[in-house]
């Protein structure tokens, strides 16, 4: 497809841009942005870039047969049914077709998802193919390309990099706009690290900066979570996801917000190594024994004491609690976080008879302010109504695994936040 610095004046001159008044915009009855995941990818296309043999492609994968089939993205997250292509143009069958037995762990494959593990480039007919396909398939809803170096174009001419990544899915742009989907892209990042995640994607900035979004899964090698940066023309806030590797199905689970799941994965550890010394300890010693920052497990200490997580056993010193479990150590790490979110965390009661596991602690214990059951069972915004003992047990078992409070109970109702 011509840029309009490439039309010929002529064409120009009898099809002159036609502006439209503020006015008129706004009084434009516009359809809404069509999402594939709902807050993560939406129509349009979307770069997904992360490092080699991280899960890209099996996240990329676990996405179509979600979408395809009408369940829920990344384990969590409610998707509409829809058609599905995906382009595993690195793959074969026989490897696709043991993929997709791993994740579907003997479900029946959805029968909305295309693959192929051929196609012409974007420039030798693969817009035209892909024009074509979806005009066959009006419940189209993903496209996945896997990978942007099996369909850019070779050639280079004199331009520059910046022009060259930047008009790499250029003509992809119109295809989603046209049929409203979303075209997932496959990349890779850098090895250097960087501070703005975006600046980690191979190439050029022209590359994140030619399209509509970009997803950016970062994980350590050898590592089970990781995190995936959300960013793009249509999400409203910027976002860092936590995620889950599960290799027993071969899928990301959704854990929640990633700093609210740093927060209370670093408490939780806190928590575990008091256990384990049964002694009190000091923030310089905890540091050394977990290899963090004294400066950030000083400040730290103190809050897990107010919020009845650890307790002060002498001065700088701090010991565990005998009745502090898993469910409720993250229920109230995320006790702020919630309240930030808007959750509607009152009425909290307090602890009773909290006594030390250690001999050493003379000192009285104040008794903290602890969540109790009604701020996992209280009354759901979006059902009305409150959680069974056994959806409460589900909610607390979900929280112990590192899920926010909200993003447990919406998952055990089925709801959206």
């Amino acid at each position: 497809m011509k840029r309009p610095d490439d039309m010929p004046k002529e064409w120009i001159r009898r099809n002159p841009p036609t502006p439209v008044s503020a006015v008129e915009l706004m009084a434009l009855d516009l359809p809404p942005v069509r999402w594939a995941v709902p807050g993560v990818l939406p129509e349009g296309v979307t770069i997904l870039a992360g490092k080699p043999k991280m899960g890209k492609s099996w996240l990329a994968l676990g996405t179509c047969i979600a979408v395809a089939s009408g369940g829920a993205a990344l384990g969590k997250i409610r998707v509409e049914r829809g058609g599905v292509i995906y382009l595993a143009l690195e793959d074969n069958n026989r490897r696709l077709q043991k993929r997709l037995a791993k994740i579907l762990g003997g479900r029946d494959a959805p029968g909305g998802l295309d693959l192929c593990t051929e196609w012409p480039r974007l420039d030798q007919g693969g817009v035209e193919a892909l024009r074509g396909y979806a005009a066959q398939r009006p419940e189209l809803r993903l496209i996945v390309i896997d990978t942007l170096k099996k369909i850019r174009s070779r050639e280079a001419g004199s331009r520059g990099v910046y022009d060259l990544d930047y008009e790499a899915l250029e003509p992809l742009l119109p295809l989603a706009a046209e049929f409203g989907v979303a075209i997932m892209v496959i990349h890779h990042l850098r090895k250097m690290e960087a501070g703005d995640p975006l600046d980690m994607v191979s190439g050029s900035t022209g590359l994140t900066g030619g399209v509509d979004g970009a997803l950016v899964l970062k994980r350590d090698r050898g590592k089970q979570d990781a995190t995936l940066v959300v960013d793009g023309r249509d999400i409203e806030e910027p976002s860092e996801l936590a995620l889950r590797w599960d290799a027993a199905i071969a899928s990301w689970s959704l854990m929640g917000d990633a700093e609210e799941f740093r927060m209370s994965e670093e408490r939780r550890e806190i928590v575990d190594l008091l256990r384990r010394v049964g002694e009190e300890l000091g923030p310089k010693e905890i540091a050394q024994m977990l290899g963090r920052s004294y400066g950030a497990v000083r400040v730290m200490l103190p809050e897990m004491a107010n919020d009845g997580l650890i307790a002060r056993a002498s001065r700088g010193k701090y010991i565990t609690t005998n009745n502090t479990n898993t469910a409720n150590i993250a229920n109230i790490a995320n006790t702020a976080n919630n309240q930030h979110a808007g959750e509607n965390v009152s009425d909290v009661s307090r602890a009773t008879n909290i006594q030390t596991n250690n001999n050493h602690a003379e000192d009285r214990i104040d008794k903290p302010n602890l969540l109790d059951v009604s701020d996992v069972s209280g009354v759901s915004k979006a059902s009305k109504r409150r959680l069974t003992n056994e959806e409460v047990e589900r909610v607390k078992r979900l929280i112990g695994e590192g899920m926010s409070p909200a993003w447990a109970r919406a998952e055990v109702l089925g709801e959206e936040l």
